[in-house]
Parts: structure tokens; sequence; C-alpha cells
């Protein structure tokens, strides 16, 4: 098969799910590309690198917010056994990772705190690795606070926001954090020093 990708797009891998369709829960095969890691890093922002992100902010349109990756911190299955989780049963056994990315409003109104909603966890293999704090926001998960959610940011204000992403099976290792624009394709891209 042949795939056309925008420029500038890197590839880590080429993957093959089981029935021929996405299922996050099933059989998937997994082959590296040469190369790819490297290249695809080589063209990262580093940590702590401020980048305009596009944001839509409803009352104010889409709003082109600087956005740092502060960190990226790898928590204990164990933070994932509360009982009210919504979580699969693979995801009970997953590693939650809680990503930390600080954004400044620039709009002429208060900004509702929903950001979080765009962050993607990027694996080595190649997967995308949505939060699930929304899902998580009446729940008490160590290490990643979720009282933000309840809040908005005046004009010209930042705030720091924690998102959770629980990565399944032993052989994925996050490399880099995503934030999914609005209105625009593909991601813009932080290289993660996993702490």
């Amino acid at each position: 098969m042949t795939y056309a990708l925008p420029e500038g797009v890197g590839v880590l891998s080429v993957m093959h799910y089981a029935g021929g369709y996405l299922d996050e829960t099933g059989a998937v095969a997994v082959w590296p590309v040469d190369g790819g890691l490297e290249t695809v890093s080589a063209g990262l922002a580093e940590p702590g690198d401020v980048i305009p992100v596009r944001h839509d902010a409803d009352a104010d349109g889409i709003l082109e917010l600087p956005a740092t990756l502060v960190s990226v911190r790898r928590g204990s299955t164990a933070d994932l056994k509360g009982p009210d989780l919504p979580l699969t049963a693979e995801e009970r056994h997953g590693v939650p990772y809680y990503v930390s990315v600080t954004y400044t409003n620039t709009g002429t109104s208060d900004l509702y705190n929903d950001q979080s909603g765009r962050i993607r966890l990027l694996t080595q293999n190649g997967r995308q690795i949505p939060e699930k704090s929304h899902s998580f926001v009446d729940s008490e998960v160590p290490g990643c606070p979720s009282d933000w959610m309840f809040a908005t940011v005046p004009t010209g204000e930042s705030v720091t926001q924690c998102s959770i992403h629980v990565v399944t099976g032993q052989a994925e290792k996050p490399f880099a954090v995503g934030f999914d624009q609005a209105e625009r394709a593909g991601l813009v891209v932080w290289r993660a020093d996993v702490l």
C-alpha cells in the first residue's frame, strides 16, 4: 500500500489491527520504521519551550494560546485502583502518565479550562493516548489534581493543567506530548522527558 503524508510528518511505525479495524483492546502487530523515532524526534520542541496552540475558546473564537510542556510523570498502576474510576479491564492494569501543560489566556474574556481534552501522549509504537482526566473528575487520582477543571482563566493569566493518560501494553513507551489543534490538521508536539 502507498500512503501520502503532509510535509514534515514523520513515520514511527506500521501497525496492523486484528480484524482490520482499530480496536484498542484487540491484537495489534507493530513494526518500527528504520530511523523513525530519531527522525521524528529531531523536529520536536523541547519541554519548557513556549509554543502557540490553536484552541477554540467559544466566545473569543480560535485563539493561539502560548503553551508550555511542564512535565510528564509516570504514575503507578496502584493509582488506578479506585472502584469508581471508569476504566476498562485492560486500563486497570495499565500505567498512568501525568502530563502538565501551562496555558496563557490571550483572549478578551475568561477562558474555560478544557484544553487538556486536546492533549495526546505519543508512544514509540505510534499510538496517540488521549486523556482520561475528564472521566476522573469526581475521583481522586494521586499525582494529578483536577480542581482546575471548575475554574476559568482571566485574560492575560495562566493555568497549569494536569491530564491523565493510561498506557496499556508493557512495550509501550511515551516519547512525546502533542496538542490537537482546532481547525488545523496535525499536532503541535514536544519531546517528553518522562520523570
